[in-house]
């Protein structure tokens, strides 16, 4: 990795390699994953005429493409970052879990749309500083966004929280183990500003003594963080390929969650020790 270029050294190259290579049995699980969920899109072919199918499609995808992202970034070592991914996929899993069972979520899926939308820009227009940078169309044109919104959609005005409680739809789907041990955990260690973040990026002796800071590829949770990404990934695919009656992928799945599993425990492996 170049001093000065980091991540976006050309010589990052030969670091993945080592990567990879180390943790070759993770990455080969999660290839099979990959590949499973890449034969089964084109056999998702929803009706144009069902917002359900629709939405489930939509999300389907949207997990796989956020599953291939933590690869990406997992085999360069940017743990924190893949981890916040991963937690971003297994909220679309539970939500993708909770809209084929009851078609009704798609609805809170279009209130939070809305709510969304009139909570920012009344926001843009009770910031003073944010007003003083808008021009006076640019302050009309908002407005006229939150009266659209509001005669298309009179409902996201009486809300006063995000309608959709991703802990709430994890308890009706029996998918509260995901969202405990992927969805808070990667919160509180990735994606949230805390302690457990930080502490990804301080160097400290066996006294715990900070010696400095640490910047480069980290491994220290890469199997613990791959585990998650095919966790999320197979959640989803059982709730789509049951959905659209794909059977014809059930032995492929129940294959790769065995080889999965078969990994045992994230924290006890040792790189070089397994292939």
């Amino acid at each position: 990795m170049s001093q000065y270029e980091g991540f976006l050294s050309p010589g990052l190259s030969s670091s993945i390699a080592i990567i990879r290579k180390d943790f070759s049995a993770w990455f080969n699980a999660a290839t099979t994953f990959n590949t499973l969920g890449m034969r089964v899109l084109p056999n998702v072919k929803p009706n144009q005429s069902s917002n359900q199918q629709l939405v489930a499609s939509a999300l389907y995808v949207r997990v796989l493409t956020s599953f291939q992202a933590a690869i990406l970034l997992a085999e360069r070592g940017l743990l924190a970052d893949a981890r916040t991914v991963v937690r971003g996929a297994a909220e679309t899993a539970i939500v993708l879990a909770a809209v084929v069972k009851e078609e009704a979520v798609c609805d809170l899926l279009i209130d939070r749309h809305y709510w969304h939308h009139l909570k920012l820009r009344q926001a843009w227009l009770n910031d003073p500083q944010a007003v003083t940078q808008m021009t006076t169309q640019e302050v009309d044109a908002v407005k006229a966004v939150i009266a659209n919104a509001d005669a298309e959609h009179p409902k996201a005005k009486t809300l006063k929280r995000d309608p959709v409680e991703i802990a709430t739809l994890a308890q009706k789907t029996g998918l509260m183990a995901l969202y405990n041990v992927v969805y808070r955990s990667a919160s509180g260690d990735a994606a949230h500003t805390s302690i457990d973040s930080l502490n990804r990026h301080i160097r400290a002796d066996d006294q715990a003594n900070i010696t400095g800071l640490r910047f480069g590829p980290d491994v220290s949770d890469l199997p613990a963080t791959l585990s998650d990404a095919m966790s999320v990934l197979g959640h989803a695919l059982h709730a789509l390929t049951e959905y659209f009656k794909l059977a014809q992928f059930d032995d492929d799945l129940a294959k790769c969650v065995a080889a999965w599993k078969a990994l045992g425990a994230p924290a006890d492996f040792r790189p070089g020790c397994s292939d």
